[in-house]
């Protein structure tokens, strides 16, 4: 069982300094603004500091200082930290939400100290790297009535409400199968001996994982990031591949359009065909069973990465769809992408009839999040959903690893599997350890 960190031990171990947090923070809660600390300013990071701009940036903290110089003269009154845990105890009682932009291996003990401490969350994708850890978050984010969010920006998009509608308005006729792939694949790269070559402290970016860190050289591609940065997800040390990296972006459209839950049946194939010494598989198909529910029947809902259509050997493709979600319903097909969708067969697109335009348009993702903790509102991925989808894509990269079907029981969090219950959580470096309650 993961044990509870200590902040007022962590407190007797780190810096007696104390931060002074500038009095314009005070200010700007005068004129309605948020204060908000965000954690992991580049990449991703940096797409969501820009989407809480117009809030009251507090505080930063990345461990790349060189990498961050750009979002530390962007707010030049904001405290920097290298260090999240230090951030969040020396400006608690200045902030009130957090934005958790780190490596997936750091997103759940981030956002479980912030919400630990009150804050309201936003976190990027997967919500976290294991499956206990999604269950963590929910229910703190619960107990602790917090405005959470999960960084799935599409959601906000207008194309999926289209969707939705179409599915919702039942015009597919009943859905039991739903197709979702994408083409992406991993970037190949080799283990290296060496000191590291990163100019920031490994051991902070290291946080809660308790193995060794090592040295990678990758492949040639068009992700040009310096290791560690970005490509840390082509190993299980550090991320969970295409799967975890895509699956909550592709996946959340038919959760949101069918309602779908927690699966009942989780099975995984796959293989790793590419050049380099990584663990994850570049070609990889899941198959999820979801129960059926009083408005829909069961669905049959299969992922597949490293090929451009919903076919393992890559032999079935649809035009221009390289990246997608296929409804399977009784009366016709919906494909869907970020940004457009296409019904089949032709016949019945040529007579179709959009439904009525009924989810209003968003007012953008992070925009959401920080109007509904000012209205004490929610939100479209708060925690509570995109927690079970999160929960749902993790268990593919468990089925993949076990090598063996599941049986996944909700209730109790347990597929009856050994090895596949050890895979459901992670061990935690001491004083990395992941919090459990409030």
């Amino acid at each position: 069982m993961p044990r509870s960190l200590s902040r007022r031990r962590f407190l007797a171990a780190s810096s007696a300094a104390v931060l002074s947090v500038p009095s314009y923070a005070r200010a700007a809660a005068r004129a309605e603004k948020l204060n908000i600390a965000v954690i992991g300013v580049n990449d991703r990071g940096a797409a969501n500091l820009a989407g809480v701009s117009h809030e009251n940036i507090v505080a930063l903290c990345d461990v790349d200082e060189a990498w961050s110089s750009k979002a530390r003269e962007q707010f030049p009154r904001a405290a920097f930290f290298t260090d999240y845990r230090k951030m969040l105890d020396k400006v608690a009682r200045e902030v009130d939400a957090v934005v958790v932009s780190t490596p997936d291996h750091s997103h759940a003990l981030a956002a479980a100290l912030a919400m630990g401490l009150g804050k309201h969350v936003y976190c990027e994708k997967p919500l976290t790297p294991s499956v206990n850890e999604t269950r963590v978050l929910r229910k703190l984010a619960s107990d602790k009535k917090l405005v959470t969010q999960m960084g799935t920006q599409i959601h906000a998009g207008d194309n999926y409400r289209r969707v939705v509608e179409i599915v919702q308005a039942g015009l597919l006729g009943p859905i039991k199968r739903v197709h979702v792939w994408n083409n992406s694949k991993p970037v190949g790269g080799k283990k290296v001996e060496g000191k590291p070559s990163a100019k920031f402290d490994i051991d902070l970016w290291l946080g809660p994982r308790p193995i060794e860190f090592f040295e990678a050289v990758m492949n040639k591609s068009g992700w040009n990031f310096a290791w560690p940065h970005f490509h840390w997800r082509w190993w299980w040390e550090f991320g969970g591949g295409t799967l975890a990296d895509l699956g909550c972006h592709y996946i959340d459209l038919p959760f949101w359009a069918l309602g779908l839950s927690s699966p009942t049946q989780v099975s995984a194939t796959g293989k790793k065909s590419y050049s380099g010494d990584n663990t994850v598989p570049d070609v990889m198909q899941v198959d999820y069973r979801f129960p059926a529910t009083r408005t829909r029947p069961e669905v049959h809902l299969t992922w597949y990465h490293g090929v451009n259509g919903p076919d393992l050997e890559g032999k079935k493709t649809y035009k221009a769809f390289n990246a997608a979600v296929m409804f399977e319903g009784e009366k016709a097909l919906l494909i869907a992408d970020y940004n457009r969708y296409q019904l089949l067969p032709d016949e019945y697109a040529r007579g179709f009839v959009p439904p009525p335009k009924t989810i209003p348009a968003s007012i953008g993702h992070h925009r959401e999040w920080c109007e509904a903790i000012k209205t004490s509102g929610t939100t479209t991925c708060n925690f509570g959903y995109a927690g079970m989808l999160t929960e749902a894509v993790l268990l593919g990269n468990v089925a993949y690893r076990c090598d063996k079907p599941l049986n996944w029981d909700a209730t109790t969090g347990t597929t009856g599997l050994k090895e596949a219950d050890t895979l459901l959580g992670r061990e935690y470096r001491r004083g990395w350890e992941l919090p459990t309650g409030g």
